[in-house]
């Protein structure tokens, strides 16, 4: 077999000896004949098995099929097979991503005593070159009987390591220290090795959490601990991209290899530096690995809400590799309780009844669509899609898709979100401000009435910047000389538009300054010692959730305030033309959807819809979830018909508006056909 991911009208296929397939798949931790069957029969022919016998975080196995691992070269094979024989009796003509863990088993760490576990403390173990070459064994012999027998079946591989198989670190705490950030032998040698000095120690926990400026790291002043952050997520990156490497060559470039990872979004409070995903961006770089998965938003899944990414999933597209995004929300019918009688977490998300349920399957399915990218139903303990209008939604969909697989598709988005990875190693963990510039921005920018496109910033250079009117910068609080020269090439040009969050640029190479903050944004700003972040404007009031320090203020004539500090009445929220183009600057995160609305309209966007109600749209797709219902306009490019893609029927627009009346609550999904003369 070969395996490829192809680029087909614009959207990212599985290819399969030369078949496109499109990327809709199944996955569960409890397959069944029930499940497997009807998700084929559904028409899905892409399958995901996990193959492992460890427990997975709520303390049950992720599979019941038994450990494959069972010793230095010893496997239980009949675990494989049969597996392996319930997919293809109840799939026969599906293909299959095995999902093979790396981590050390019980007995692994009997063999072993130096090592620990890595389940919970991977940082401790990622550089240990033994550990390495035995998981290389391992592959090598697993997968040698999986190609041998299978591989004809078989069209992608699946590194699977860490808390929750997700690469993260240190992010379950067992007992006193499982899970913490502490001394271990085998990591100070990795960190004495990764920075070149072989009588470097570890930092303790004082000074890795310690800020000499306010919530901010100094560059040379907390120069160790900086060093070690950089460590702790690039030895992860580093580690991904070893195995990678080792199983592409194994598998001689025919099969497809895939991770979860690379969650900026996701993680709130000290997750976000504790837990080792900010070294994705070297795993992006990697052209050995193909597949970069990630669950849906854990904050906007809710009926109510906008639905999202944990990455940033344009960069996953930039550097040509396909996203399955994982729907794995609790449905009405999920089960409440696992095989040991505990229940399951998640309930507080529970979609309440069988009309929630598919109308938010329909939102992550149309967001999907629209940014061009793939999808799995994850049916998580089993039973989750278990009803017969379920599985009915499922078959639309994969209709739908099949439908769409002939049409050329591109993004149309005019607000491009650059977001940084690089800051946040110089921001406090406690200081929450991952929470309000990344986490909790996303519902704002989820109803702006238009889309937009998710970047990491270091991939400016990268980037064609001309379709967007509007950059939304939230964290770029470090840049170097050579980022700030990118910045005036290719953002502040031609009458665009750049929002910028809290303090851009206020960090360098030799420093802080808040000079070069100012002449970053065009817009001169000054320190001010504030108890209260509370910013009041006609949109709303809002703030950071914590007081930090520093905060700034406006004190430029030329700007326009929009906004003040309620406790100083000083410019908190402003706006300024240039020359070459226009600067906003808020002075916190957490941004009311009103003011980004204003700010995009005014920067010249094209805003689908005017209002709170998400929108998801592309150059032939345009969809959006009415959760109060009645009549709604969606403003349109040009003229077009409007094909109802789940439920039936074509309108026609007039004056570039389609107008139309939707249920409450409705999702709806429409293909622009051609443009009406």
């Amino acid at each position: 077999m070969q395996a490829a991911v192809v680029n087909s009208n614009g959207v990212h296929y599985i290819e399969i000896d030369g078949t496109l397939y499109s990327p809709l798949a199944f996955r569960s931790f409890r397959p069944e004949e029930r499940n497997i069957r009807e998700f084929y029969q559904a028409g899905v022919r892409l399958m995901s098995i996990l193959m492992t016998g460890l427990n997975c975080t709520l303390e049950v196995p992720y599979s019941l099929y038994g450990e494959i691992w069972t010793g230095k070269r010893r496997y239980d094979f009949d675990a494989i097979d049969r597996q392996m024989e319930l997919f293809v009796q109840n799939a026969p003509e599906a293909y299959f991503n095995i999902m093979l863990q790396f981590d050390t088993r019980q007995w692994y760490l009997e063999q072993n005593p130096e090592c620990s576990n890595t389940f919970r403390n991977l940082i401790e173990m990622a550089g240990y070159s033994k550990w390495r070459q035995d998981v290389c064994e391992y592959l090598k012999d697993v997968i040698g009987y999986l190609e041998e027998k299978y591989g004809e079946r078989i069209f992608a591989y699946s590194m699977f390591c860490g808390s929750s198989t997700e690469w993260y670190t240190n992010s379950q705490t067992r007992g006193a220290e499982d899970g913490k950030i502490r001394w271990h032998p085998l990591k100070e040698a990795a960190y004495q090795s990764h920075i070149g000095n072989p009588s470097a120690k570890l930092p303790d926990m004082e000074e890795l959490v310690h800020t000499s400026n306010g919530i901010f790291r100094d560059p040379e002043k907390d120069a160790e601990s900086l060093s070690y952050w950089h460590f702790h997520h690039g030895m992860i990156g580093d580690t991904i991209c070893f195995f990678a490497d080792y199983l592409k060559e194994l598998l001689k470039h025919q099969k497809l290899l895939g991770l979860f990872y690379g969650y900026l979004y996701a993680l709130p409070n000290t997750r976000l530096l504790y837990e080792g995903q900010m070294g994705y961006e070297r795993v992006l770089r990697n052209e050995n690995i193909d597949l970069i998965f990630a669950p849906a938003s854990y904050e906007d899944r809710h009926f109510e809400g906008v639905s999202g990414f944990l990455n940033n999933v344009d960069s996953v597209l930039l550097h040509r590799k396909l996203q399955f995004h994982e729907i794995d929300h609790t449905t009405y019918i999920a089960p409440t309780e696992l095989e040991d009688g505990r229940g399951i977490p998640g309930s507080a998300a529970r979609l309440k009844d069988s009309f929630e349920t598919r109308m938010v399957l329909r939102r992550e399915f149309s967001m999907c669509m629209t940014k061009r990218i793939g999808l799995w139903w994850f049916d998580f303990f089993g039973g989750y899609y278990y009803a017969p209008e379920l599985m009915a939604e499922v078959t639309k969909m994969v209709s739908i898709r099949e439908k769409l697989k002939a049409i050329p598709m591109e993004s149309v988005s005019e607000i491009a979100v650059l977001s940084d990875v690089e800051s946040m190693f110089y921001v406090s963990e406690f200081a929450k401000i991952n929470n309000d510039c990344l986490t909790r921005f996303y519902d704002s920018l989820g109803r702006i009435g238009a889309p937009f496109d998710l970047y990491n910033f270091s991939d400016l250079e990268e980037l064609d910047t001309r379709q967007y009117r509007l950059f939304i910068i939230p964290n770029a609080f470090y840049l170097t000389g050579e980022q700030r020269r990118l910045v005036e090439r290719k953002i502040k040009t031609g009458g665009r538009s750049v929002l910028w969050l809290y303090a851009p640029g206020y960090i360098g190479e030799n420093g802080f300054s808040a000079k070069k903050m100012s002449e970053l944004i065009d817009m001169r700003l000054e320190e001010v010692a504030l108890l209260s972040t509370e910013i009041d404007c006609p949109e709303g009031t809002y703030g950071f959730q914590e007081k930090i320090r520093p905060m700034f203020a406006v004190a430029d004539p030329d700007a326009e305030i929009w906004g003040r500090y309620a406790e100083n009445q000083k410019g908190a929220l402003a706006c300024r033309a240039c020359p070459a183009y226009t600067s906003y600057y808020s002075g916190t995160g957490n941004l009311p959807d009103g003011v980004l609305r204003k700010i995009a309209k005014r920067a010249g966007v094209h805003l689908y819809h005017d209002g709170r109600d998400p929108v998801y749209a592309n150059s032939r797709l345009l969809g959006i979830h009415s959760v109060q219902g009645g009549p709604v306009t969606l403003r349109l490019k040009q003229d077009a018909w409007a094909e109802d893609l789940f439920d039936g029927g074509t309108h026609r627009t007039q004056k570039r508006e389609l107008t139309v009346n939707i249920p409450k609550g409705v999702m709806k999904l429409y293909l622009l056909k051609e443009p009406v003369e």
